[in-house]
């Protein structure tokens, strides 16, 4: 006959229950005491001496485990990781049954922040010992993740001009009408402005205050509370953000490379990247793949002078084109540079002489700009080019570098490791922000979005080596 299981709270033990024998050898916080275990955290300097005097604190190998236990399992406030030390019996172990408070948790935190990049690299290099990582092929991608500030504090340069010649009529009104009718306020000093005045003169001072931030910044909005974060595009939406960078291995894709930047767009910041592995690994990989973002004749270039073998996917809407464009005859890419007699040739076989220089978007660079002579007497003068002075081609400065791309694009072999881009770069983003829930820096300003993206990573390496290591496959 069945009958109902019910809790028994008048059961005593005659020992105690151990916690040992709760915790599964298999659990994930076995392995993070193991990975802080491994660690020389004086070497990465976080404290690790008592002192002679005073109250005893909490080590910091127990405050790290708690932290890489929390972004472990997407817990990531201090006050929540205080009450999970009290509750919740994977932490109840891992501390050994201390309770650190919140203030002491956040404390850490706040305290040696600027350490977990060094706790990110820890993890990329014993995954390289356990041989995890093998560098064959990298793929990197960026993901825009909202700021700590909201869009509600963002201040637009356009608008603050229109608000600044609105507030200037008000005020000119108002001091005409104190003119006319002497409302002018007596005060210590002497005769002081209408209460209504002095509100909209300070208004005025702000206005200007701003503009001039703007300005020296040379940007169109900021937000005054955060003004390193960016207006990018998330999620179909604009909002204030940060960049986040990662380079992962193919081989069980380990995150070996990431940053934060706060430039919209990745244009810039592939060498940056590539040398970042570099510096983390101490190798450079075989091969690195990137989205059509990054794909740009100076990086290209620079690539090749850093010895760093580089693919993108190109698209038609990328920097550059992977191919000429045959739907459009007089499309630039279907000029010819004829080097030795320095000429552009058109696709009606005619000459563009040198005309004069000019500068890249970054202003590091010079372009050869080459013109027509004969756009008078041509039959598809309009079809090329409906200037009144006839058609200009820009010869880019690292258009050997560009060429030589474009023939490893027309490689079979190639074009099957592109494919491979999204299948190891992307489900890492959606295990971030699908699996981790993190879709916001909960820290402000630039320099704490890199610890905390750090720290994310550092999670996800953990992640990927802990089910290597409850499957047996390390040791």
């Amino acid at each position: 006959m069945s009958h109902q299981i019910k809790a028994n709270y008048e059961q005593n033990f005659l020992l105690p229950p151990s916690l040992e024998e709760w915790i599964t050898e298999d659990h994930p916080v076995r392995f993070i005491r193991e990975f802080v275990n491994q660690l020389d955290l004086k070497e990465l300097g976080f404290k690790v001496e008592d002192n002679d005097e005073g109250r005893p604190f909490y080590s910091s190998d127990m405050l790290l485990k708690i932290w890489l236990y929390g972004y472990f399992n997407r817990v990531r406030s201090p006050r929540q990781l205080e009450k999970q030390c009290k509750e919740n019996i994977s932490l109840l172990w891992l501390t050994g049954m201390n309770y650190p408070d919140h203030n002491t948790i956040w404390r850490f935190w706040k305290f040696n922040k600027s350490k977990f990049r060094e706790v990110f690299k820890q993890s990329v290099s014993i995954a390289k010992n356990l041989g995890l990582i093998d560098m064959t092929l990298n793929a990197l991608d960026g993901t825009k993740i909202k700021s700590y500030s909201s869009n509600s504090g963002v201040v637009n340069k356009k608008r603050l001009e229109e608000l600044l010649k609105k507030t200037d009529k008000i005020i000119s009104k108002i001091e005409q009408e104190v003119e006319s009718s002497g409302e002018a306020e007596e005060g210590e000093d002497g005769y002081s402005l209408p209460e209504k005045l002095q509100d909209k003169v300070e208004l005025k001072k702000k206005i200007t205050e701003a503009l001039r931030e703007l300005k020296e910044i040379d940007r169109e909005n900021y937000n005054p509370k955060e003004n390193e974060a960016r207006i990018m595009k998330t999620s179909g939406k604009k909002e204030l953000s940060y960049n986040a960078q990662a380079v992962v291995d193919s081989k069980h894709q380990i995150i070996v490379g990431q940053d934060v930047i706060n430039q919209e767009n990745d244009a810039e910041n592939l060498i940056g990247m590539i040398k970042n592995v570099e510096e983390i690994t101490g190798l450079r990989a075989e091969l690195t793949i990137a989205d059509s973002g990054y794909a740009t004749g100076e990086q290209i270039y620079e690539a090749e002078e850093n010895k760093s073998e580089v693919l993108f996917t190109v698209t038609e809407k990328s920097n550059i084109a992977a191919s000429k464009r045959e739907e459009e005859p007089f499309h630039a890419s279907n000029f010819k540079y004829d080097k030795e007699n320095d000429l552009m040739v058109c696709p009606e076989s005619k000459q563009l002489k040198f005309y004069e220089h000019t500068k890249t978007k970054n202003k590091k660079h010079k372009v050869r700009i080459y013109k027509c002579k004969d756009y008078e007497s041509c039959q598809f003068r309009f079809e090329c080019c409906r200037g009144k002075t006839g058609r200009e081609v820009k010869l880019n400065p690292f258009y050997e570098s560009i060429e030589r791309q474009r023939l490893k694009q027309q490689d079979g072999v190639s074009q099957e490791k592109l494919k491979k881009r999204k299948q190891l770069i992307e489900p890492v983003f959606a295990w971030i922000k699908e699996g981790a829930l993190f879709r916001r820096f909960t820290t402000k300003g630039l320099e704490s979005a890199k610890e905390q993206w750090s720290m994310i990573c550092t999670g996800i390496n953990l992640k990927k080596m802990h089910k290597l290591w409850a499957n047996k496959e390390l040791k």
